[in-house]
């Protein structure tokens, strides 16, 4: 092996360390604190920390802002039209298509991506039971923060960032452009379609939502066909090794032997997000399923119900995004 290939390598297993590390210690600080949602900010370190745009703190960041607007909005949406369904989804499908016109114009990207994803996440809850909405909100935005800063002080104590910059990109957003009006105005509506299915079908419907918006921002068919495999990919890769955890959790309950055997899954998550190429996104998909699984309230431990429904999430997604696609005028069919 040349010493270029040794370095590259031990840089990459270097990255894949402070991952896992990341995201071992989020997990030990969450079940100290007892925080009801331990598994979000578990796979909050590792989502902030592989595939970054321009520096974990600044996608720490948005990721925190963005999640926040998103509940916000989706409270504040709920408060305002109790009860009123049909008035609930027409402002909620025109913040998701300002989201997403906002994200393809580059201007804070992945803060309008998690402010649309969340919007439409807390809504589906606050339909469900909305006199738990807010404290549903705090709880999940109190594991997304303690992600981010447990991922940026492991970064940062690994010498890898010291500056605290802010990047918010050079696209105006005005005057309108129609092609980003258009492609947000059909994720909107594959959205919205989305949730009646998923109602009709008794589906897991935030999952498929959120599956469907993460599909529609690639740039065309062939990419949300490969996304989604990906992301079936990685839910099966980190169920793999969930259920290797768990028939040996099931012999020896210790949180300790819990602990090394997530910072192990969530090293080679990390460490094929890093190095996998083309299947380097199911790497990324396999460190947010993994946490879904193991890391979960006691009368939960040992199902697999956190990965069934993302993979129900996913496949009908699919199955309404490329039907919506294939019928949306001037979206592109090919590269």
């Amino acid at each position: 092996m040349s010493l270029v290939a040794e370095t590259t390598a031990a840089s990459d297993t270097a990255y894949a360390l402070r991952v896992a590390t990341a995201a071992g210690v989020c997990l030990a600080l969450a079940e100290w604190w007892r925080l009801p949602h331990a598994n979000l900010a578990v796979w909050t370190t590792h989502m902030v920390m592989v595939s970054v745009p321009f520096t974990v703190f600044q996608k720490g960041v948005e990721r925190i802002v963005g999640r926040g607007l998103g509940v916000f909005a989706g409270i504040l949406i709920q408060a305002a039209f109790p009860n009123q369904i049909v008035l609930q989804l027409i402002v909620e499908a025109g913040l998701i298509a300002l989201a997403f016109y906002i994200y393809f114009a580059g201007r804070f990207a992945y803060t309008a991506l998690n402010a649309g994803l969340y919007l439409a996440a807390i809504l589906q809850f606050a339909r469900s039971d909305p006199d738990q909405a807010l404290p549903y909100g705090i709880e999940v935005l109190t594991a997304v923060t303690l992600g981010v800063v447990v991922a940026d002080v492991v970064n940062w104590l690994a010498g890898k960032e010291r500056k605290l910059t802010i990047t918010a990109g050079t696209t105006p957003l005005l005057p309108v452009r129609l092609d980003w009006l258009n492609r947000a105005t059909m994720l909107c509506v594959t959205a919205m379609l989305t949730q009646l299915a998923a109602r009709w079908l008794d589906l897991p419907a935030t999952q498929a939502v959120i599956s469907v918006m993460v599909l529609t921002v690639a740039a065309d068919i062939q990419g949300v066909l490969l996304k989604g495999k990906l992301r079936l990919l990685g839910a099966v890769l980190g169920s793999a090794w969930a259920l290797f955890a768990l028939l040996i959790l099931t012999q020896i309950d210790h949180f300790p032997l819990l602990l090394v055997l997530v910072f192990f899954g969530m090293f080679l998550a990390a460490y094929l997000a890093k190095t996998g190429g083309r299947y380097a996104y199911a790497g990324v998909q396999m460190g947010l399923v993994l946490p879904l699984i193991v890391v979960v309230p006691s009368e939960e431990f040992g199902t697999l119900t956190g990965a069934y429904q993302r993979m129900q999430g996913v496949v009908s997604a699919l199955a309404i995004t490329i039907a919506v696609a294939a019928l949306w005028p001037r979206f592109e069919l090919k590269s």
